[in-house]
């Protein structure tokens, strides 16, 4: 666990996992200002460094909580976490709601869809449903829920004041400590799209194009770390779908056979300027990026192919 603190009254806790290349991947954030708001508190097996966090930063209570999806990686530790704040609300999606009350069905989908990352994130504790609120009904706080589905049908992103909470909005990203270009300007971040097994290319552009609209200064990414002014990040990632999309689909024409994902990854690396600092990082974390590289394929082929 570390806490990062980029801004007055934030901080980023980093929920780092017992798996090569997930250190400084996953995210909890936490605002302490005149409220105490905590956003994704992370997976079961990481409450005990977000407890250890909150003490460090003498946390007692906490407000709220802002969910911006349901994934086991930011909603798994929501039952132990709940179990010590009583008395905390949790806002989510009303998609989200009945699986954290019960949430059975998302372990399960978590199980099938993640194998042995998801038994490392460990399992999900049912949350008290009297705590929990639908976001479509949450004003409270100077706090505006946004719908912004994509990544998943349940995500919701929140303008807090001048701090944007976009959740996986933009995808997966990395500040990089030597600058790529794009658009003819240096650009000190690595992006990565997070597209799940059901995407819908333009319900994502959509979401990009709504979060646009809205006057930030500090963007929050669920992985990981922040910008301020993030409207370049949002441009830039809407460029990089429609991008991914038309190299996978050129893919797609030569034949889909096993050497696949290989032959779009390497295509990818080559041409998105948006991946080009990977080589930044270590061999773990590139693996890690590979492995959901091809995540991502698929969720683009699935679209592709219904299309």
């Amino acid at each position: 666990m570390k806490i990062f603190n980029p801004e007055p009254d934030l901080y980023l806790i980093s929920l780092s996992q017992q798996m090569p290349g997930f250190e400084n991947f996953i995210t909890a954030w936490l605002y302490k200002g005149e409220k105490t708001i905590l956003v994704d508190p992370g997976p079961a097996s990481t409450i005990p460094d977000l407890f250890d966090a909150l003490d460090e930063l003498d946390v007692k209570t906490v407000d709220v909580v802002l969910l911006t999806h349901i994934h086991i990686d930011h909603a798994g530790g929501l039952g132990e976490f709940s179990a010590k704040f009583t008395d905390t609300p949790i806002v989510c999606h009303s998609k989200g709601i009945p699986h954290i009350a019960d949430p059975s069905r998302l372990w399960e989908g978590s199980l099938k869809i993640l194998g042995k990352t998801a038994e490392t994130y460990g399992p999900i504790q049912p949350v008290d449903p009297t705590l929990l609120i639908d976001a479509s009904s949450f004003s409270d706080f100077d706090i505006t829920p946004c719908p912004t589905p994509g990544h998943a049908p349940h995500h919701i992103s929140y303008l807090c004041g001048s701090i944007l909470f976009a959740g996986e909005v933009c995808g997966v990203r990395m500040a990089l400590e030597k600058p790529v270009k794009w658009q003819g300007k240096d650009f000190f971040s690595y992006l990565r799209p997070a597209t799940p097994p059901k995407f819908f290319l333009e319900t994502s552009l959509n979401s990009i194009d709504y979060l646009s609209d809205f006057h930030h200064e500090i963007y929050c990414f669920g992985h990981f770390g922040s910008v301020r002014y993030g409207n370049d990040i949002l441009a830039a990632h809407r460029e990089q779908l429609k991008q991914w999309a038309d190299i996978i689909e050129n893919e797609m024409k030569k034949g889909v056979d096993e050497n696949f994902s290989d032959r779009c990854i390497a295509k990818l690396l080559k041409k998105d300027p948006l991946l080009a600092g990977l080589d930044q990082f270590s061999p773990d974390i590139r693996a890690r990026e590979r492995h959901f590289m091809n995540n991502s394929i698929k969720g683009f082929r699935g679209y592709l192919s219904a299309g």
